[in-house]
């Protein structure tokens, strides 16, 4: 492909992007919640019980906007602090009953989305564009890395 292609490649997986964003954004809305909010809801009710700064570091963000969105997840009643027995410094999130059903509820909603979404890829096509789109993410990221 020449470089003029690959542009236009490279708007359309931009476009795609946005167009599948625009399929969960309503949902997320509805729940009050940002995309950034919701991974960090999903990471939390799926480890279930994780170190505070683990949450920055997991969503590559800065430590300061970790605390604030750990703070906007606690006061929605989804997340809570525990301080660890060992080390009083030591802080813990983990989730609420209320921060699991929302997880699992929002969930079931995106696996519908995301089933219709993939419908017209088969089986071989899914596995194949999660491992071209898994490579593109690593070689993107770690030119970026080499960056710093």
């Amino acid at each position: 492909m020449n470089s003029s292609e690959l542009y236009n490649l490279h708007i359309e997986i931009k476009e795609l992007s946005r167009l599948s964003q625009e399929l969960v954004e309503p949902l997320l809305v509805k729940y009050d919640l940002t995309s950034v909010q919701f991974r960090a809801l999903q990471l939390i009710v799926l480890d279930e019980s994780i170190a505070a700064k683990n949450v920055s570091n997991h969503l590559k963000i800065k430590p300061a906007a970790g605390t604030a969105l750990i703070d906007r997840l606690e006061r929605k009643n989804l997340i809570e602090r525990v301080h660890s027995e060992d080390d009083r410094r030591v802080v813990y999130i983990q989730s609420t009953e209320s921060g699991r059903e929302t997880y699992h509820s929002i969930n079931r909603c995106f696996a519908k989305i995301f089933r219709d979404f993939y419908s017209v890829l088969n089986e071989e096509e899914t596995v194949r564009l999660k491992q071209i789109v898994g490579k593109l993410t690593e070689h993107v990221s770690s030119c970026l890395e080499n960056k710093i």
